[in-house]
């Protein structure tokens, strides 16, 4: 049985790769990273199952550790300007939507 989940979680994981770089061509960088954390995560929690020892579960924690922190700084760098950008676009009288008369 172990052998068995140890190769779904080596295709998820190599499936993960591809369905990454697919995404970003598609998406974007930003999107495929989330996406490859996901299906890493996915990977790793199947090797869990498979064998349950304190060195797979110290390696989950770890997989789970970084994919928190990257989605967090992805999430944080995501938009650094937009809040701006979007309160002098609504100004009034600015911008191409000014109605001169």
């Amino acid at each position: 049985m172990s052998s068995v989940l140890d190769a779904v979680a080596l295709a998820v994981a190599v499936g993960a790769v591809l369905i990454a770089l697919a995404v970003a061509v598609v998406a974007g960088v930003r999107t495929a990273v989330g996406v490859l954390l996901e299906l890493l995560l996915a990977a790793g929690l199947l090797r869990l199952a498979a064998d349950p020892d304190w060195d797979r579960i110290a390696l989950t924690a770890v997989i789970i550790g970084l994919r928190h922190l990257i989605s967090a700084s992805l999430k944080v760098s995501a938009h650094p300007g937009a809040s701006r950008r979007d309160s002098s676009a609504a100004a009034p009288g600015t911008g191409a939507s000014a109605v001169t008369g």
